[in-house]
């Protein structure tokens, strides 16, 4: 799972310009989220491993360095510190796959397996460690680095340097950089390393991920005045390669013997980030809130979370692409419910304005006023809206957990190095949203 698609969609209709065909600039550095690549496609029954390295790593790393690139840095999920709310995701995601048990002392088979068996592997963990580690020991060598380049496995622990020195392949640790969980959270760190960073990435959550690392940095460079005529010094420049996003009606259906063409596109993240700020801005008449002005990105992912992540669910009959619509009479409601002093939503007021408004503004002709979210909920289960519809609709308990959710998500994604608990408690009550029940990690409502 991934953030809502349609909020990609609508960035790109509002800002096609930050979405174009070539690289917006060069970059020093490359990061590859290594946990995708993984993945491969079932359209090969056979294949070595040997076989298996080169297509899905070998040959797409070495593209980038022949694109002159000087450092690709390969990442892979920590499994000792993601957060334990990524077990909910990984359960659904494997809910449909029979229970494969493979063994720790058992080596990988001798080809690699193909089609349902295939799927059933790699979405087991001790499967997936152990191809982890047969890639890192192959893959170093097999690229045949040339004294300027630079390789950086960042998986375990201490990410891990490899450059070849006097003909020979050495590694070092980098005890700078602390133990990470996700891969995809991982690329930031680099960004203030190279300042001009790649990240090869089709997943969604590198975006928002990547706009908020954009907005502390401009923060910090601004003192947290967020004008441009305060910076201090260039702030890192982001661009992501992901799969092109469509924004206009799907072509008709092509015949059976015709295969779909996969192109890629770059998001250029700064031109996004102004241009998004500057929409924002728009809501309020153009008027900056001082205390918002350095928070309007998590404020943006204070929505995102509504429409669904890998940490949050999204709530029943809304879209990012609804969310986006109704930025103008959502975003100063937000602004009252959002806490600058401490980055977090408040939990109660998010429900009874912010949801309310959303619902409210959605199925308008159905809702005379919204005092709270109570009222617009039972307004609507006794409108004629549909059955399906009707029954669909969240409660109040679900909502306001879903908003403590994304406090959670809003702090691990402005700080990935201090993750917060997510099993947090105070007095009694899940902090975050989350519990755990027969030892597995659970929404609170």
């Amino acid at each position: 799972m991934t953030i809502d698609s349609s909020w990609i969609a609508c960035f790109k209709e509002e800002v096609p310009e930050a979405f174009r065909a070539a690289q917006p600039f060069r970059a020093k550095a490359v990061f590859c989220d290594g946990q995708i690549r993984l993945m491969r496609g079932n359209d090969w029954d056979f294949m070595t491993w040997d076989q298996y390295v080169w297509h899905q790593f070998h040959s797409h790393l070495k593209r980038f360095y022949e694109d002159g690139a000087d450092t690709v840095i390969l990442a892979f999920d920590d499994y000792a510190h993601v957060p334990e709310a990524k077990c909910m995701t990984q359960t659904k995601r494997r809910k449909h796959l029979p229970k494969l048990e493979i063994l720790e002392r058992e080596p990988l088979p001798p080809t690699v397996p193909s089609g349902e068996k295939w799927a059933q592997s790699i979405a087991n963990r001790v499967f997936k460690t152990k191809v982890i580690a047969m890639v890192i020991q192959e893959l170093p060598r097999a690229l045949k680095l040339t004294p300027t380049q630079t390789l950086i496995i960042d998986y375990a622990g201490t990410p891990e340097e490899y450059k070849m020195v006097d003909g020979e392949l050495r590694t070092r640790p980098l005890p700078d950089l602390a133990p990470l969980g996700e891969a995809d959270i991982k690329f930031t760190r680099y960004a203030e390393i190279y300042r001009d960073l790649l990240v090869d990435s089709v997943d969604g959550d590198s975006i928002p991920i990547a706009l908020i690392h954009q907005e502390l940095a401009f923060s910090d460079l601004t003192m947290g005045t967020m004008r441009s005529e305060d910076l201090a010094g260039a702030p890192p420049r982001i661009c992501i390669r992901r799969i092109t996003t469509r924004v206009d009606p799907l072509p008709k259906k092509r015949a059976k013997t015709e295969p779909a063409k996969r192109t890629f596109e770059y998001v250029n993240i700064p031109l996004l980030y102004h241009a998004l700020r500057d929409i924002l801005l728009q809501c309020t008449g153009r008027v900056d809130a001082p205390l918002h002005s350095k928070h309007y990105m998590c404020m943006l992912l204070g929505l995102i979370g509504l429409t669904g992540t890998d940490y949050t669910r999204s709530m029943p009959q809304v879209s990012g692409k609804t969310l986006f619509n109704l930025l103008p009479d959502l975003w100063v409601v937000l602004m009252r419910v959002y806490r600058p002093e401490t980055g977090q939503l408040d939990v109660d007021c998010t429900a009874d304005l912010l949801v309310a408004a959303v619902y409210a503004n959605k199925y308008s002709a159905h809702v005379k006023a919204s005092p709270s979210l109570q009222h617009v909920l039972l307004a609507l289960r006794a409108s004629k809206l549909s059955e399906r519809t009707r029954d669909s609709l969240p409660d109040v308990p679900r909502v306001k957990c879903t908003v403590r959710n994304i406090n959670w998500l809003i702090r691990y994604w402005r700080d990935p190095a201090l993750v917060p608990d997510p099993l947090a408690c105070e007095e009694g009550l899940a902090t975050f949203g989350y519990v755990r029940r027969r030892g597995v990690v659970e929404y609170s409502h």
